[in-house]
């Protein structure tokens, strides 16, 4: 065991089936917030897509892979909901700002999956953008509908 093992516990890896290989971050006072990190390809990007998955040790659910697979399918819909977020979001600095074409303009970087134990599923999705490499749009989906977002940069 190194130095850094003892100090922050050792790294938790695993290989699933479907998202490749996760490091899990456990909190041990607050299990609810235990997640994996990974990359895997995200089809309506035809890249790799960096994935953070709320979960147990043992895994993903069968529950959140398919839900994946629903973003993944649903993206269209999922990008009309946010295209109006974002277009407001940039109006704030650029006042006629508008997307001509949301997947030449914007890329998905990240998604943030939930347990997938209640409904509506509650997520986030965060995209960069051409018109701002400084900036990450990061939005919160209630199932395919944005609800909020947040520009970090």
């Amino acid at each position: 065991m190194g130095i850094f093992d003892f100090i922050f516990g050792k790294t938790i890896k695993i290989e699933d089936e479907f998202f490749g290989k996760m490091v899990f971050s456990e909190f041990k006072k607050n299990p609810e917030k235990n997640y994996f990190e990974c990359r895997r390809h995200f089809k309506p990007t035809n890249e790799i897509i960096e994935i953070g998955i709320e979960g147990n040790i043992t895994g993903p659910t069968e529950i959140q892979k398919d839900f994946f697979r629903k973003i993944e399918s649903d993206y269209g819909k999922i990008t009309s909901s946010v295209k109006p977020m974002i277009e407001s979001e940039f109006q704030n600095w650029k006042e006629d700002f508008e997307i001509s074409d949301f997947n030449k303009e914007f890329k998905a970087v990240y998604l943030y999956l939930p347990r997938c134990e209640k409904e509506p599923e509650v997520w986030e999705i965060a995209f960069e953008s051409e018109h701002d490499l400084n900036h990450t749009f990061t939005l919160t989906m209630n199932d395919l509908n944005a609800t909020e977002i947040l520009m970090d940069g």
